[in-house]
């Protein structure tokens, strides 16, 4: 049977219950409002939004159910019974629960929005101490892992924490990749994007969310309208929020410490419990001294230096954290275009021959490298560098009204007007080779290959030998720039490595 307004329901006392309204939807289901028959009082009851849901829907239920049951607080919403689909098999899974009758705690910030009204800081020290208080309960057995405004019921006047369907136990590793088994991404803590265990900070880090929504009426990174969990995650990794004073002037140092602490990206940098965080609020009831206004002028200046130092950090990694990702991708088109196949056609050969074998291994080194040991005994070395924009800026001198003056502009290498990601060298043991360029394409993030076989210009006095031979790494910008030899390009091909091998071999 599917649960809907007249359906009656039952308790482990075969207490009838009528469901009587819609409230609304929660992690994986529906609320409703329902009546215990026998005294008219009123209950909530939450829902599959199909009988059982699939498995890992219904492990969850299950989770919530059992775990919600033990837990008392005047500041987490009481749950009073869980049928787990077999006492009333007629039924699917529900839980029967307090019913809050001021509803969630996003309508009240919406409220407040429309009012253009502030809480005052008495007000939030108010709110904060009662989710602290419920979360400290919450977290001696589970991690809540979904803290946001919609989470968070009102009940005359109390602030009442809800919605465990996405809990896990204190200290059992996140395994799921699923943003359904991952919490509210607006919320989710750095560690949580990172697939690592799950701890009670991470939910002190989504409740500092919620503070912050509190005191400014606004989510730090509202400007995010985007649903794409990328972009989320690069926020809440690398981007520092607004500071909440710069929102809401009024809020104390006090209470604007206290939300940045809850927010800060790195765990050792947060609070690590909620005893710690009581302790920082409890600060805001220390009395004014006459030193009171000049300390806090200097909090606030001394806050505005913190976050500056804290958002060239976060640049600093969100940077450090790009060149990697780009060296990772670099280095997947290496081995996917260049050693698997080589790998691939040196076993081909080994199997076919029954003397002394070719070997192909990787050099460990900064750069991207491995070497092929030939019959003979001499060897092919190929190394690749990627390119980025640190490495090319240049210095260039202009003339303002009679000062000189240096700039520094950024000079990437470019072939055919199309940036080059990487560059390479293959060098044999005769001196022999020649060179790899990644160059970026619209329609392959991964870019693609060509080769530079590069000879002697016949005009100019420079000369090298023997012929074909590859550039240095260090020497390939300004050859590729000014054109001192004759390079001719080509697509990557097998060809070039197997001749050199054929050469030497």
């Amino acid at each position: 049977m599917i649960i809907m307004i007249g359906t009656p329901v039952y308790d482990a006392d075969d207490n009838e219950y009528q469901v009587s309204d819609f409230v609304g939807n929660g992690s994986f289901g529906n609320v409703y409002r329902i009546r215990r028959i026998v005294d008219n009082s009123y209950f909530a009851l939450k829902t599959l939004q199909t009988p059982f849901g699939d498995g890992v829907e219904l492990k969850a239920f299950l989770n919530e159910g059992n775990l919600a049951l033990g837990i008392s607080h005047q500041n987490v919403i009481k749950y009073f019974y869980f049928h787990d689909g077999s006492k009333y098999n007629q039924l699917p899974p529900y839980i029967i629960m307090e019913y809050a009758n001021d509803g969630t705690l996003e309508k009240l910030l919406a409220l407040k929005r429309r009012e253009n009204k502030y809480l005052p800081n008495e007000s939030l020290m108010e709110y904060f101490s009662q989710l602290i208080d419920g979360m400290e309960v919450i977290n001696q057995n589970l991690i809540h892992r979904d803290i946001k405004p919609d989470n968070i019921l009102i009940a005359n006047g109390i602030l009442k924490i809800t919605d465990f369907g996405l809990s896990k136990i204190v200290t059992q590793s996140t395994r799921t990749s699923t943003f359904k088994g991952i919490g509210c991404i607006p919320y989710l803590a750095p560690e949580g994007w990172k697939s690592e265990k799950n701890t009670i900070q991470m939910d002190i880090y989504s409740m500092g969310f919620v503070f912050y929504q509190l005191a400014t009426l606004r989510h730090p990174f509202e400007n995010l309208k985007s649903s794409d969990p990328d972009e989320w995650k690069n926020a809440h990794l690398f981007q520092a929020p607004p500071k909440p004073q710069d929102v809401n002037s009024q809020l104390s140092n006090v209470l604007s410490q206290l939300i940045l602490k809850m927010m800060e990206k790195s765990t050792t940098a947060r609070f690590r419990n909620w005893k710690e965080v009581k302790i920082v609020l409890l600060k805001h009831e220390i009395p004014n001294t006459l030193n009171t206004s000049n300390i806090d002028l200097l909090l606030r200046k001394r806050l505005e230096k913190d976050h500056e130092i804290k958002q060239a950090r976060l640049e600093k990694e969100k940077r450090q954290n790009e060149i990697e990702e780009f060296r990772k991708l670099v280095a997947y088109q290496y081995e996917k275009s260049i050693f698997e196949p080589l790998k691939e056609f040196i076993s081909e050969f080994n199997a076919k021959y029954e003397g002394r074998k070719i070997e192909i291994s990787r050099i460990v080194r900064r750069e991207i490298s491995c070497s092929i040991t030939l019959i003979s005994g001499e060897s092919i070395v190929i190394t690749i560098k990627e390119l980025i924009d640190e490495d090319f800026y240049r210095e260039r001198i202009v003339n303002d009204y009679g000062r000189k003056i240096a700039l520094k502009e950024l000079k990437r290498p470019v072939y055919n007007n199309r940036l080059i990601m990487a560059w390479g060298e293959v060098k044999a043991a005769n001196d022999k080779g020649f060179n790899l360029l990644l160059v970026q394409k619209d329609d392959d993030v991964y870019g693609e290959w060509f080769v530079t076989i590069n000879t002697n210009n016949p005009i100019s006095a420079k000369r090298r030998l023997p012929e074909p031979f590859p550039f240095r790494l260090d020497e390939l910008e300004e050859e590729l720039q000014y054109h001192i030899y004759n390079i001719s390009v080509r697509k990557l091909d097998l060809k070039h490595f197997i001749e050199l091998i054929d050469e030497l071999n």
